[in-house]
């Protein structure tokens, strides 16, 4: 799921060819220049966005396809294939759930090692190189070495977080910011809805996955790449703050953030609240598909196109909602609309019984992925986007890594239905502290 795997999938021009990525070669560059023209529903675009945006959205569109084309080859399959064809363990499932948000745990150091620098590399750097380890799928024989390549992937792409939330703050304005991502997702999740079903085929004819995984590698590369090109002025903190503090000051400063912003802290209670429940459900759900619904590869694209053809959808909807209504309210509303997952899953005994949770997950994950990183620049000093990101991060790797191995043992404990319902009651309480920090922002209490 997008918006709790921290994949982005984002992405712009000349002037901005940072350091240490090299410019293409002519001719690819001339023909992804003018790919980027016609990318993505550009002319919709230009009906609700202002001009001064269209140039940054063209690249970050084309970025967005290519990414999307990228994800839709791979992470749809991957606990099947770890699971049935590799025959991993639960542990081992658990280890894949978690692995991104380990990587998020240190999303301060991050954070620290931006003050006073560009952050585009940051995204860029990371996601060439966690994309460039997909190659090693060539070598993979064995389940844990399967477990191992893609949670390094993970980890290493989640370098790119907080200063993707920044960027965004600097590319978009406000006003415009949720229509530009909706209809940047509206062209990635297009493209994940056709390659996932394409890439489902190809592995079920007896495709090795290592092929797959490797061509979707160059093109998520290249979508990287693409991103770099967006033009943006990166805004910069106070002269004041622009100083490196020590790793410790600097962690100790952003913990600071929870006792000082009413409306973040309780944000934050909702992001553990409601993402631990949510996770736990999640690392069940592919143990549930397989193991009692015995469910295919094919069956898994086709429950991933119904989830990507109701983002598509919603993305455009939630996109203009939230220009209308504010991050936290879109927050609020999708919470509640994930709630109704488990309760699916609860009553399901066939694997077509889950095609109204792909539907909701594709709705409420949209709404959610827009909202979250805006409630985050909505809640944030102008300046400290990247911290607020950073500790946003770091909460989402605490509750990451704990709540796939919590999992597994409360499955033990209470069988696959009574886990779901405990799933559901966190879900319900994180529903509830994100209504108080709506209610805060409100009052200005922040």
């Amino acid at each position: 799921m997008l918006c709790e795997i921290p994949v982005c999938i984002i992405g712009t021009p000349g002037r901005f060819l940072y350091e240490g990525v090299g410019p293409l070669c002519y001719n690819e560059s001339g023909m992804l220049s003018r790919l980027a023209q016609k990318v993505n529903g550009v002319r919709i675009a230009e009906r609700v966005l202002s001009p001064q945006v269209i140039p940054a959205y063209r690249w970050d569109a084309l970025a967005g396809l290519l990414g999307g084309i990228y994800m839709g080859a791979i992470f749809p399959f991957v606990m099947r294939i770890a699971r049935a064809d590799l025959h991993a363990s639960r542990l081992e499932i658990s280890l894949l759930t978690a692995a991104p948000f380990i990587g998020s745990l240190l999303a301060p150091l991050w954070a620290r090692q931006m003050v006073g620098r560009s952050k585009m590399p940051f995204c860029v750097y990371s996601w060439i190189f966690a994309r460039a380890l997909f190659f090693g799928m060539f070598l993979v024989t064995q389940a844990w070495q399967f477990v191992l390549l893609i949670g390094a992937a993970q980890i290493i792409g989640s370098i790119s977080g907080p200063a993707y939330t920044a960027l965004m703050k600097d590319i978009y304005p406000d006003e415009e910011r949720g229509r530009a991502m909706g209809l940047v997702r509206m062209g990635a999740y297009s493209a994940l809805f056709v390659v996932s079903f394409i890439a489902g085929h190809l592995l079920d004819a007896g495709v090795p996955f290592k092929w797959v995984f490797s061509a979707a590698a160059v093109v998520g590369i290249a979508g990287a790449w693409c991103f770099s090109r967006v033009p943006v002025r990166e805004s910069a903190a106070p002269a004041e703050e622009q100083t490196r503090l020590s790793a410790l000051a600097f962690w100790l400063q952003t913990i600071a953030i929870l006792k000082h912003n009413k409306g973040f802290r309780w944000f934050a209670m909702s992001v553990m609240t409601y993402g631990f429940g949510n996770l736990v459900a999640f690392t069940l759900y592919p143990l549930y598909q397989v193991d009692r619904l015995n469910i295919t590869n094919t069956q898994v694209a086709t429950l991933t196109n119904v989830a990507s053809v109701s983002s598509i959808l919603a993305f455009a909807y939630w996109g203009h909602f939230m220009d209308r209504h504010g991050a936290l309210w879109t927050a609020l509303v999708n919470i509640l609309l994930q709630c109704v997952i488990p309760v699916v899953y609860f009553f399901s005994g066939a694997w077509w019984h889950l095609v109204p949770a792909a539907a909701v997950q594709g709705v409420a994950g949209a709404g959610i992925e827009l909202a979250y990183l805006n409630v985050i620049l909505t809640l944030s000093e102008e300046g400290r986007e990247a911290q607020y990101q950073a500790l946003h991060s770091m909460l989402l790797g605490v509750r990451g890594t704990v709540a796939p191995f919590v999992a597994v043992p409360v499955l033990h404990l209470l069988g696959f239905h009574l886990s779901f319902m405990v799933c559901l009651v966190l879900m319900l309480i994180g529903a509830g502290t994100q209504a108080l920090s709506l209610s805060a922002y409100r009052r200005r209490g922040i």
